[in-house]
């Protein structure tokens, strides 16, 4: 993370400095990790003093949406009703317009090249996209500001766009996500979970996108390993059908119900909280650190590391994510479970150093601090108005190339 001395949650803008005006856009309408991020470092941002809008672009297939999320923080979601790359350039010209907006901060690739078009027309306002996803899409302008969440990202951003490039991991809202006992015993009463019984959780998008590959992994390896464990698989999306059904299959060849789909829940905490081992990615590792979790960070591949001192230089460098190279990826997790299983001590220690990790690198006051002066420098250092109109043309021809080519190619297919 971008490091500046934090001023802590509900202090006014440094000295000197005047509040800002920040519109946020969702990368989506669905509870997820960047909308959750989004929102929280919003709140942050409205605490010190700025006036703070989110808005999203209408999503009617969302399972389950993150609005409700948004109001228990104090926000309403203004929904842009626009399909099409053009169209919902002017309707986010509009709400900024409407908001007087200085920043239009998206998290989100797809939008950071809609933000680029509908920038053309801006006088005294500046984008800046933030791409949490795992790896980078060069989709939008090379102008525009960007926040990467791993350095490898950071340093391949730089060598391609001109624009500046942070580097700032997703943040935790630490007076939130924390160790919380009744919420613990809460969660294993609900669900049927013995005290004795070792339980691991995974708080995900149930998607077959970056997720269903290593949910099936981690349903494999808890069967393998079978006795006295437990896994809640706690998210919903396009995949919960066919990751349901092989839950249901383990559970049937196991004899008993070792591996439990909760569905999404509206607030995970309880879950983190009662988990004694963590699998995740992303920003849900990051929240599994700040409930003192001891962590197995999955990736693609198989990819399983357990989130120690003697890894973090990699998870520094890649983000909570990896890519595998194990001939066997569910002998590979099984591996890491089983280690921390058969370790009280270790997991003691690891409890220890997930919080001490939590605190000293992912608060929410850090990362808003380092926004703040992200804003500035945007709206000090705009592009030039011509560079953004060939920007905004260039993204437009591209759009539609995209457009033709898709149609052809459903044309094809028929």
């Amino acid at each position: 993370m971008m490091l500046a001395e934090s001023r802590g949650n509900g202090l006014p803008p440094a000295v000197g400095e005047p509040p800002l005006r920040i519109a946020i856009g969702l990368a989506g309408l669905a509870l997820g990790g960047a909308q959750i991020n989004a929102i929280d470092l919003a709140q942050t941002l409205r605490g010190r003093g700025h006036d703070v809008s989110l808005f999203g672009v209408r999503d009617d297939s969302v399972a389950q949406s993150v609005l409700p999320y948004a109001v228990r923080a104090g926000f309403d979601i203004d929904i842009v009703e626009a399909i099409g790359l053009r169209d919902v350039a002017r309707a986010i010209t509009r709400y900024a317009d409407g908001k007087d907006a200085q920043i239009v901060h998206v998290f989100a690739p797809w939008l950071g090249r809609i933000v680029a078009v509908a920038s053309a027309t801006w006088s005294g306002r500046a984008g800046v996209e933030t791409n949490w996803n795992m790896e980078n899409m060069f989709w939008g302008s090379p102008h525009v500001p960007l926040i990467v969440g791993t350095g490898v990202m950071a340093d391949e951003a730089r060598a391609r766009i001109a624009a500046p490039v942070y580097l700032m991991e997703p943040p935790v809202d630490l007076r939130a996500d924390k160790p919380d006992t009744g919420a613990a015993a809460q969660f294993r009463a609900q669900h049927g979970i013995a005290q004795e019984e070792t339980l691991i959780c995974v708080v995900t998008r149930v998607d077959r996108a970056m997720k269903g590959e290593s949910l099936l992994q981690a349903i494999a390896a808890v069967e393998s390993l079978d006795g006295g464990l437990r896994l809640a698989i706690v998210g919903d999306g396009d995949a919960f059908e066919s990751i349901s059904e092989a839950a249901a299959a383990a559970n049937t060849r196991l004899g008993r119900d070792a591996v439990l789909m909760t569905g999404t829940m509206q607030d995970p905490r309880p879950a983190y909280a009662a988990a004694d081992i963590v699998l995740g990615m992303g920003g849900s590792a990051i929240r599994a650190l700040a409930h003192g979790k001891p962590l197995v960070v999955l990736g693609k591949g198989g990819f399983a590391l357990t989130y120690e001192p003697s890894t973090t230089s990699h998870f520094r460098r890649e983000g909570f994510y990896g890519i595998g190279s194990d001939s066997d990826p569910v002998v590979g997790l099984a591996r890491q479970i089983r280690a921390l299983h058969d370790d009280p001590d270790r997991r003691a220690r690891l409890r220890d150093f997930s919080l001490q990790e939590a605190v000293s690198r992912f608060g929410l006051d850090a990362a808003a601090d380092s926004l703040e002066g992200i804003y500035r420098s945007a709206l000090a250092s705009p592009p030039r108005r011509a560079t953004r109109l060939l920007d905004a043309a260039r993204l437009s021809v591209k759009a539609r190339a995209e457009i033709i080519r898709s149609r052809r190619a459903r044309g094809g297919r028929r």
